[in-house]
């Protein structure tokens, strides 16, 4: 302990068959939780996690679903075969809110209002499903190309404890050097590029995922007025900072050893509201500037006078830079060893809650595309898809698009681009069109026999 905390490195060898721990460099500030961690990496294997998969939509009726996300969903079985798969309905939601968490049953009713629209409403209900029952947590537009068994086991191991979160890094594609993705562009460079689309908690009752809610709830009482008005001109990202992934990035940003840091979360709330059209100041706390604690943000924050920013910026990504070099971060960062897949590398956000860059999110593969993977993997005459082809044609997209990227980490898919078929995603003209490329699929394949 006394070599970690002069920043020297450490090796750890836990027992056999489970390595958990491997090499860390940490500022002194952290040395009280990364003693629990090293010990923890030397002791006995971690117990059991909640293997329960959590999925929801508005209806269960899965004839009612887009194609592609009924072959999704089963891929997430078919790699899980001795996990539960949980679906939550509308109502199963509502009841679930009403019976189990009426702190919060006003705001789930209420926030539909606030921008026209109930996709919130969802999310909501993710924060509450892993906070209610623990297990992982995926949105029907995302799928596992290998099982989460053995990196989740290695995580739950090298944390030693019951209560662990675990928040998925997702890696995206940088079209041009410099160029800025909301959401982040992933990896190890941006660790808070994450989305509530793929959450995970060991166990049941894991406050941060209590706190998020909280979070949320004291946000829209105090910001009702801005951020609800109905006559909004132009976009703005409201949505993703109440809700959805700018949410959970903040909320990851703000945790600690101690629970949620309300003072940092503020401070990153209100990075967001000085631009909420471009979210420019709040990307750079949460992603290009992720590896600078908030409290050096704090003491040197975004100038006011947008003149100044770049002059801003430019001093801030040294101060990081220089960081680095030093081989330190913000955050600690530790090697889990795991069997057939080699070394994962987790950001140790607080002792409870690790970060696994184990996802990522193909540009060359929009929703409207994978509709149209879909129907060319599936038996037309039986109407099943061949998961086998499916996955395939994902896994070599995956390697096309990030060439440099350890095929291993990509255990986890997210289609977060739309290719224009989001709005209406299955209404009756998409399933027309579908109906119709589905036609001429089966013509040219009769034509072909």
């Amino acid at each position: 302990l006394a070599q970690v905390c002069s920043r020297q490195k450490l090796e750890a060898t836990g027992p056999a068959g489970v390595v958990p721990f491997r090499t860390m460099v940490v500022p002194l500030r952290s040395c009280t939780s990364l003693f629990l961690i090293v010990a923890a990496s030397l002791a006995e294997p971690a117990p059991n996690f909640t293997r329960v998969i959590h999925q929801q939509f508005r209806t269960s009726n899965t004839s009612e679903w887009p194609p592609e996300w009924r072959t999704l969903s089963q891929m997430w079985r078919e790699k899980h075969p001795t996990w539960e798969w949980r679906f939550w309905n509308d109502e199963d939601e509502a009841e679930m809110f009403r019976e189990q968490l009426p702190e919060f049953h006003d705001l789930y009713q209420w926030i539909p209002i606030c921008r026209q629209t109930s996709i919130s409403r969802a999310d909501l209900a993710s924060y509450a499903i892993l906070y209610l029952h623990g297990g992982m947590y995926a949105d029907l537009d995302t799928a596992p190309l290998s099982s989460l068994d053995a990196a989740l086991g290695a995580a739950v191991a090298a944390a030693a404890r019951e209560d662990l979160a675990v928040i998925i890094n997702i890696e995206r594609f940088r079209a041009e050097e410099g160029a800025m993705e909301e959401r982040g562009h992933g990896g190890y460079a941006e660790p808070y590029a994450t989305d509530k689309d793929l959450m995970f908690s060991a166990a049941p009752r894991h406050k941060f995922f209590y706190e998020v809610l909280s979070g949320i709830k004291d946000y829209m009482a105090m910001h009702n007025s801005t951020v609800c008005k109905a006559d909004i001109e132009g976009g703005t990202y409201d949505l993703m900072y109440m809700t959805s992934w700018g949410r959970l990035a903040m909320s990851v940003r703000a945790w600690s050893e101690h629970g949620m840091n309300r003072t940092n979360l503020r401070f990153l709330e209100d990075l967001f509201l000085r631009d909420r059209e471009d979210a420019t100041y709040i990307g750079f706390a949460l992603h290009v500037l992720g590896h600078l604690d908030i409290i050096s943000l704090q003491a040197q924050p975004p100038p006011t006078n947008v003149k100044y920013l770049e002059r801003w910026l430019e001093n801030s990504l040294k101060r990081q830079e220089k960081l680095l070099d030093s081989g330190s971060s913000a955050k600690p960062h530790l090697d889990l060893h795991i069997a057939d897949m080699g070394s994962l590398q987790a950001v140790v956000q607080a002792p409870d809650l690790f970060i696994l860059p184990i996802a990522a999110s193909p540009s060359t593969l929009p929703k409207s595309a994978l509709r149209s993977l879909d129907l060319k993997c599936t038996d037309l005459t039986t109407d099943t898809t061949d998961l086998g082809c499916f996955t395939d044609a994902i896994a070599r997209t995956l390697r096309d698009e990030f060439p440099e990227r350890p095929a291993d980490l990509n255990l986890l898919v997210v289609f977060n681009q739309d290719g224009g078929i989001w709005e209406g995603s299955w209404d009756a003209s998409k399933q027309q069109e579908f109906q119709s490329e589905r036609a001429k699929l089966a013509e040219s394949t009769k034509h072909e026999l």
